[in-house]
């Protein structure tokens, strides 16, 4: 885990604990400084997941498996996208968990 500046240092963010949070490297490498994208649905341009200002469970759920997160809003959408957390590595991953009856926290 690293720490991630949900509003990227070169968009001017702090580092400061309300602008900090924890993120996989992988997933913080894939956000970069991205801030807001084109929700694939709507077509409108959304901010991503904000964990210091939003609630988990009103934008991702997971898959019956557990294996693919899976957005519930344009922010969830957009941020699972931003991040690429449903990469092919990741998810083979987590299915290798599942079939040994690992499922992710909700």
């Amino acid at each position: 885990m690293v720490l991630d500046h949900i509003v990227p240092e070169v968009k001017g963010g702090k580092t400061e604990f309300t602008n900090l949070c924890f993120a996989c490297r992988r997933c913080n490498e894939f956000k970069g400084s991205t801030t807001y994208l084109q929700d694939p649905v709507t077509e409108e341009i959304v901010p991503l997941f904000n964990p210091r200002q939003q609630k988990w469970s009103d934008h991702f759920t997971w898959d019956g498996q557990g294996i693919h997160l899976v957005g519930l809003s344009p922010v969830g959408r957009v941020t699972i996208i931003a991040l690429n957390i449903n990469n092919e590595l990741i998810v083979d991953s987590r299915y290798r968990w599942a079939s040994v009856g690992w499922h992710p926290p909700t």
